[in-house]
């Protein structure tokens, strides 16, 4: 039985070694042995004492390694090969995280609203006249915590805000949002009034009426980007001169200008307003600028001398002579090719558009 006993002896040393070094707290750094005594029952049924003390929980020195030379990885100036360890691979990066939710939309909306315009009069209580626009919000407009780029756009002198509406200047954005041509971004139609046909630009024009008072509302009560490279201004006939005269002479607010059969006359505007003369401007680098007008127009020649100018002057430009006349028509045909050329100036995903700063973009 002596050597059973020491068998016994045996396996609970074993055992006490086990649970000495498995129990909570094993692990600790530094902790001092203490003096334990446990019990651990033979097979026979007799409990054995067991001292635990003989174990200490100091951790064993770790096992020695081959001597090498330190390699710089954390710090690095020299021409060392760096350790591959800290080189990240092209699979710990997932090719793309999504940033924003996808739109299951399929149409956006065309708002009414009106905007205080004080150039254009106030009524017998001192309140502001209140102007008509429209407003085209993309599909899934104010979904995706994002400020959208917006494109203002303006009429022709026996015209309203409803012009390129009726055009179908909304349709044409739906079909090329959601068939992933253009990103989503807004378009403004403003009402140019009688202000619009009876000046020509600088103070009490259409043009303090824009830059003063529409753009300023339309960034305040939606989710437009507020900044120049979220703008473009575009227009036709009559619309179309006040595009190019406030964008001509307004270059840094804006991304992009474009005219649609522009309404110009050498003597229609004085020389610091007329886009025939400011077009030449060295100040319009930067600015992209599109040009077209019918074959058939009869306010052609002030397009193709608009043109001819800014060429000789080195002005980078894009030209359209197409074939057509001075309507709805020529319009209609082309809505879509403007809209894939304003939208080519802003980032091709939503996600690439400047966040919210905290206001609703609700409707």
């Amino acid at each position: 039985m002596t050597g059973g006993r020491y068998a016994v002896w045996g396996q609970a040393f074993v055992l006490a070694l086990g649970m000495a070094c498995c129990s909570p707290g094993a692990g600790d750094v530094g902790t001092t042995p203490e003096s334990k005594v446990g019990l651990v029952q033979t097979p026979g049924g007799e409990a054995l004492p067991v001292a635990t003390a003989l174990f200490t929980r100091t951790p064993l020195p770790p096992p020695a390694l081959p001597t090498q030379t330190p390699r710089a990885t954390v710090s690095q100036t020299s021409t060392a090969t760096p350790n591959p360890t800290f080189v990240p691979t092209a699979t710990a990066v997932p090719s793309h995280t999504p940033t924003v939710p996808v739109c299951e939309e399929r149409v956006g909306r065309v708002l009414m609203a009106t905007f205080p315009s004080p150039t254009q009069g106030r009524d017998a209580n001192g309140n502001s006249a209140q102007v008509p626009y429209r407003i085209y919000l993309p599909p899934c407009y104010g979904q995706d915590g994002r400020l959208y780029p917006a494109l203002y756009l303006f009429h022709g002198n026996i015209y309203n805000e409803s012009q390129w509406d009726d055009l179908g200047i909304d349709e044409a954005a739906d079909a090329a949002i959601t068939g992933g041509e253009i990103p989503p971004f807004l378009i403004v139609m403003p009402f140019g009034g009688e202000i619009a046909n009876s000046t020509s630009g600088g103070d009490w024009s259409f043009e303090r009426v824009v830059l003063d008072e529409l753009i300023p509302h339309v960034e305040s009560q939606h989710c437009a980007w507020p900044q120049a490279a979220g703008r473009a201004i575009g227009g036709l006939s009559r619309g179309g001169y006040w595009s190019l005269e406030i964008g001509f002479r307004h270059p840094e607010l804006f991304a992009a200008v474009g005219g649609h059969s522009p309404a110009l006359f050498p003597d229609n505007a004085g020389p610091a307003y007329n886009p025939l003369t400011t077009g030449t401007s060295t100040h319009l680098t930067g600015l992209a600028i599109y040009l077209d007008v019918g074959d058939q127009d009869w306010l052609r020649q002030g397009v193709l001398d608009l043109h001819a100018v800014m060429t000789g002057a080195g002005i980078a430009h894009q030209w359209h002579l197409n074939p057509g006349s001075h309507g709805d028509p020529y319009w209609r045909e082309h809505t879509a090719a403007y809209l894939a050329w304003y939208a080519s100036h802003w980032p091709e995903d939503v996600a690439g558009y400047p966040a919210v700063d905290g206001r609703s973009c609700s409707p």
